[in-house]
């Protein structure tokens, strides 16, 4: 397939669906990058790019317009940059395992332990406090009463901290178990290999992993698509699990939600302990900057710590992207020669990790929108008057900002005249606020709502 001219189409029809700000920041940017198994795979340049191209906004009428230009699409996706680079890497592995010897194959592709993911500096908090139990339990006792372990959320909340915690528990406390802690794409490489080299027999790739005392495997949700794959697991699964022999697995989505999944395959996979890990809340949030920053000898105000915390929340930041928010802050501070972050260089570290100059264009419009719709000029909306009949466009102004772009409060706070965050948060809340019980507030929300995207 040409998938370049299949997306040429595509965008083409898009184009007319969509404002052109929309297209130009979002949708002309995507990239076509691999279809397989009816999926085609478009790649964005960052994680903000693939929200908004993900939104309900832009994404139905993109899905729609790559399967007019090609029906043999079944379904679209889209990565970005990191995702990109970690598929590119897995492609690179599968090509040089089809080529390696067994020897030189048996550790190609494996997870490392990471010796600093234990139970002792897993956070708990509401959001996970039953999955963390689960795994403890299980490290204490594999094999006994969990069986399995089948834990879902979404990226960066700590699923593979928790399998790394409890492969660190049983090396030191029960060092005789054998352990298989592998990705389902290790899994999966393995058993290509052995398909396409006789060198390699089948036995060999279940000895493996069928007498193992327990096997882990993180992000199980890439074998859905993958028919013998999950041939071959469904029967090493009910080998280990007839044998009392303990499985865990992470995945990115509840077994219900993978369609492509064999149904014997899914009723394993529900037969143990299926629990989520939720995003945390703010004091969780808060926690954790501060055990990570103490990690790094820093210490943190409350007043930067929640700023922090606002920040992630603002822009749907996993626990990963939080923890590199704050080592970037940690990074400004030491350039700085300050003893600990101050907010000053918060906001110096957040600018620069946000700009907001490719949301200028965007913003303008719907500031140009809420002074039409008020009869009041821009000046009056990002100055300094505090009058009433500017106030409020101001604050619609600000809600329909946070609404429409995904950037944080800080950074609209400089769009709308060098305001403080928490200025702009007060605006959000009230406007947000209501909504749900004023009928005029509504109303204008909606109009002007209409008003964007008709653009």
């Amino acid at each position: 397939m040409d998938l370049q001219k299949i997306w040429t189409a595509a965008k083409k029809q898009i184009a007319d669906r969509v404002s052109s700000v929309s297209f130009d920041l979002w949708i002309k940017t995507l990239n076509p990058e691999a279809f397989e198994n009816g999926v085609l795979t478009l790649s964005a340049g960052n994680k903000m790019a693939k929200q908004q191209a993900m939104n309900n906004r832009h994404f139905p009428h993109i899905e729609s317009a790559v399967k007019e230009a090609a029906p043999i699409v079944e379904k679209v996706t889209i990565i970005d940059a990191i995702e990109k680079e970690e598929r590119d890497k897995i492609t690179a592995e599968t090509e040089t395992t089809q080529q390696e010897s067994p020897t030189e194959k048996k550790t190609n592709g494996a997870i490392v332990v990471n010796p600093n993911q234990t139970f002792s500096n897993f956070i708990v908090g509401k959001s996970n406090e039953v999955v963390a139990a689960a795994a403890e339990a299980i490290a204490k006792n594999p094999g006994k009463r969990i069986n399995p372990l089948f834990i879902y959320g979404g990226s960066g909340l700590g699923k593979t901290h928790l399998l790394n915690a409890i492969v660190n528990y049983i090396m030191l406390e029960n060092p005789k178990l054998s352990i298989a802690f592998v990705s389902s794409e290790k899994f999966t490489n393995d058993y290509v290999y052995t398909m396409i080299n006789k060198a390699s027999p089948v036995a060999a790739f279940r000895e493996k992993y069928r007498t193992v005392d327990i096997l882990l495997i993180d992000d199980i949700q890439f074998i859905r698509d993958k028919q013998g794959t999950q041939e071959e697991f469904f029967h090493t699964f009910n080998d280990l699990i007839q044998n009392g022999r303990q499985i865990v697995l992470t995945s990115d989505r509840h077994p219900d939600e993978m369609p492509t999944l064999d149904e014997r395959m899914r009723s394993r996979f529900k037969s143990g302990l299926i629990q989520d890990i939720t995003t945390p809340d703010v004091e969780m949030r808060m926690a954790i900057l501060q055990k990570v920053a103490n990690l790094e000898n820093y210490r943190l105000s409350d007043e930067v710590c929640t700023l922090l915390s606002q920040n992630a929340i603002d822009n749907k930041l996993n626990i990963r992207d939080m923890k590199g928010t704050l080592e970037k802050v940690i990074f400004y501070t030491g350039l700085r020669n300050k003893p600990e972050p101050t907010i000053e260089i918060c906001h110096e570290a957040l600018k620069e990790a946000h700009d907001t100059s490719k949301f200028q264009t965007t913003a303008d419009l719907i500031i140009g929108h809420v002074c039409a719709y008020f009869n009041i000029k821009k000046d009056d909306i990002i100055g300094k008057r505090r009058n009433r009949e500017f106030v409020e466009p101001r604050m619609f102004a600000i809600y329909l900002i946070t609404e429409f772009l995904n950037i944080p409060l800080i950074n609209i706070g400089q769009l709308l005249g060098g305001r403080d965050h928490t200025t702009v948060m007060h605006a959000r809340n009230k406007i947000a606020g209501q909504l749900n019980n004023d009928p005029r507030t509504k109303r204008i929300i909606g109009d002007i709502s209409k008003m964007i995207k008709s653009e």
